[in-house]
């Protein structure tokens, strides 16, 4: 949206020495800041003690081609701005840092949550500003177009703090498009900090403000305390991927590099409790450092990676959070709108809170889902969510993702009804094992077949019922080709094999015996999200396939039934509550099973369609055979929705988290999409006219050629599979 702005910018900033760059683009930006907030710009270059490089009117002659670009944007002025004035960081950099701007849409609904509570002249902060658009965003929400009122706070209220020196001059630039008082935009920057906050002494921040802060609004930096060497190597400038050979590194520096980064870990985590937990996390300690800093009763809005709700190692951040705010919400939020320059899968959170006063009452914390358009964010209406009840039912105070009150209803079911499968003396309590480390057991692989060797299982190899999804043809690592096969045709052809001499002891016993598995590398809003199957004896999983035995049930038929039940819809929309792109043991233990055991009638009845659908999966492809395999699957779930003593309803609630199941079946004429799955599970359903209804509509789906629960990796090449076999 400002790449025309910034155009101008770089066309101006090019005319000067590569070394003069840096401060042409700021007093170029200055120059837009004059004739944004209306001051006389040498007298700004003069109160802080800027020496200009070139003439007043070149200057504001090129700023106002620049606020000339800006405006068709829609984007504030003063947020274009800072964004202009948003130091560029390598990628390297960049990582190690955290530091991921933020966009001009979030920063506007932060400002929009702090706002309404704000007295004029409240004590603000952001503790790691960057180029101040966060601050920005709050004075330009709580003072609109008054210059005086913005005059005033940005004297007396506004304050900030920054690793950089410049990232704290585009934050003054960016504010200064609000004013022409220059004395104001003086006393304030006399009280900022230029250094690390997160290692600053706490009567740093009381001599800002002896009562606390009113608010602190932030977007602290992401990522760990740590070094990886590919990292060092490309901070250094060498250009390579990850799995290159590490050439050309310097151990004597490298190793003192590591060291001093274990050191300010040891130092950031001395001083901020929560942030020890494990690698040592930045946005943990800055949310604590949030916390420490904010008055009674006032409030804090900051954007933070989803990992604050949801990881084990955030548990004790997010008890401080719980036991000391009277109000908090949570809005989440994927990066769908392209925010960040990430992922666009990856999660993160807006997370707004009131400090609690004493003897004050703890609300319920309020969930909320969230998304961006071009010009700000839609968020949906909030759940609310008792903190007694999040307590009981997550020992650890992690949050279900849920996205409406009738899903949060559903998710306190299937919880209270089912069975704590991580406690040790659980007949279902795993020995969960990773039995082969594909990166540090590499030099044990083979590609070819020794008379001894055992085939490796990888992730890519497992899916519902099946451990033979997928047969290795050619290449190798990202670039290896896999080939899709049928159910019912299912064949162990991996990339690897490895000697039995080769495992752990623990690995070489588990790989001659049955035990169940499944692919850990997922997605919240995949088709489906677990994978599991049975692995026989005479194979070895990766690590991306953990496996699991029940050492207080040491049968097979466990196995069995616990395949079944985690293939079922149920079970896995009740993941799908908790995790993002992995399943981990944290995540899969924080669940319930449903009160079914081996031996009773519905345990018998799923361990006799788990061992069915494994026989199936090897007899062959027909249409038939698959029909009766999904007939198979649709038994399984019934069971499974009734152990946990859900309707036909629940059952409707939770399809609508699957909106890809069926995709590439053949659609009902008129409609949009293939609903043969749904049907085939309703028409089961304990009323008779919504079975019937469901009936008739398979019935139709069949006759086009749908065939329900076949995933749409398969769906692709089935036309051709059927063919062939009908020719056979």
């Amino acid at each position: 949206m400002l790449a025309k702005a910034e155009a101008i910018v770089s066309k101006h900033v090019a005319r000067v020495q590569i070394s003069r760059a840096q401060e042409a683009r700021f007093q170029l930006l200055e120059g837009v800041a004059s004739r944004l907030g209306g001051f006389d710009l040498p007298a700004f270059q003069h109160r802080f003690d800027h020496v200009p490089i070139e003439s007043t009117d070149s200057c504001l002659t090129a700023a106002r081609r620049v606020i000339e670009a800006i405006a068709p944007t829609g984007i504030p002025p003063a947020l274009a701005v800072s964004a202009l004035a948003r130091e560029a960081l390598e990628e390297p950099n960049r990582r190690r840092s955290g530091a991921y701007h933020t966009d001009f849409r979030l920063a506007g609904h932060l400002a929009k949550l702090l706002a309404p509570n704000l007295a004029p002249r409240a004590k603000v902060i952001d503790p790691a500003c960057g180029a101040g658009i966060l601050l920005t965003a709050l004075m330009l929400e709580t003072c609109g177009g008054d210059r005086q009122l913005a005059a005033e706070w940005l004297s007396d209220g506004v304050n900030a703090a920054d690793l950089s020196p410049n990232a704290l001059r585009g934050c003054l630039l960016s504010l200064a498009c609000l004013t022409d008082d220059l004395d104001a935009l003086a006393r304030m920057r006399a009280r900022w900090l230029s250094g690390d906050s997160l290692i600053r002494p706490i009567e740093e921040w009381q001599r800002m403000a002896p009562d606390g802060f009113d608010a602190v609004i932030g977007n602290p930096p992401w990522e760990k305390v740590k070094l990886t060497r590919h990292e060092y190597l490309r901070a250094n400038g060498q250009s390579r991927h990850y799995g290159a050979d590490y050439v050309q590194l310097d151990f004597e520096d490298y190793t003192q590099c590591i060291n001093a980064t274990k050191n300010y870990a040891r130092e950031v985590a001395n001083l901020h409790a929560t942030a020890g937990s494990g690698e040592t996390d930045l946005f943990v300690a800055f949310t604590e450092l949030t916390r420490k800093i904010l008055r009674p009763g006032g409030e804090a809005a900051l954007l933070v990676p989803a990992g604050l709700i949801r990881s084990k190692t955030t548990e004790s951040l997010r008890r401080q959070l719980s036991s000391r705010s009277s109000q908090m919400s949570v809005e989440i939020f994927e990066n769908r709108a392209r925010f960040f320059e990430i992922d666009t899968r990856f999660k993160f959170l807006c997370i707004h809170w009131r400090a609690r006063s004493v003897g004050e009452k703890m609300a319920a914390l309020e969930l909320a889902h969230g998304r961006g358009n071009e010009s700000g964010v839609e968020v949906t209406p909030r759940v609310q969510i008792g903190r007694r009840t999040l307590a009981e039912l997550r020992s650890d105070l992690s949050v279900p993702e849920v996205r409406s009150e009738d899903e949060w209803l559903l998710y306190c079911r299937m919880i209270r009804s089912g069975v704590d499968w991580s406690q040790p003396d659980c007949r279902w309590h795993p020995e969960l094992v990773r039995e082969v480390d594909m990166t540090r057991d590499r030099r044990h692989f083979s590609r070819s077949a020794g008379k001894s060797t055992l085939p490796l299982i990888e992730g890519r190899m497992v899916h519902q019922h099946r451990f033979g999804a997928k047969a290795y043809v050619c290449g190798t690592g990202r670039s290896a080709t896999w080939e899709v096969t049928l159910p019912g045709a299912s064949v162990v052809r991996p990339q690897f094999f490895i000697r039995p001499d080769a495992l752990s002891e623990t690995a070489r016993q588990r790989s001659t015996r049955l035990r169940a598995g499944f692919c850990d590398i997922t997605g919240q809003t995949n088709e489906r999200s677990l994978l599991a199957a049975i692995i026989p004896p005479g194979v070895v999983c990766g690590n991306k396939v953990p496996t699991l035995l029940f050492p207080n049930d040491n049968c097979d038929e466990r196995l069995w039934l616990w395949v079944a039940v985690a293939n079922s819809l149920p079970f896995d929309w009740l993941l799908r509550r908790v995790i993002t792109t992995t399943v981990n043991y944290f995540h899969l233990l924080s669940l319930r099973m449903p009160p079914i055991e081996p031996e009773s009638l519905p345990g018998r009845q799923l361990i006799e369609t788990a061992r069915a659908l494994d026989r199936f999966d090897r007899r062959g492809v027909s249409r038939d055979a698959l029909r009766e395999m999904a007939d198979l699957r649709c038994r399984a779930d019934r069971l499974v929705l009734t152990a946990y003593g859900l309707s036909d309803d629940d059952l409707d609630l939770m399809l609508i988290d699957f909106p890809l199941i069926d995709r590439g079946q053949p659609a009902i004429y008129g409609e949009q999409q293939s609903t043969v799955t749904r049907d085939l599970l309703q028409s089961h359903a304990r009323d008779p006219e919504r079975a019937a209804r469901a009936r008739r509509r398979v019935e139709v789906a069949y006759e086009l050629g749908a065939i329900a629960y076949l995933p749409a990796q398969c769906s692709a090449i089935r036309a051709g599979e059927m063919m062939e076999s009908a020719h056979g």
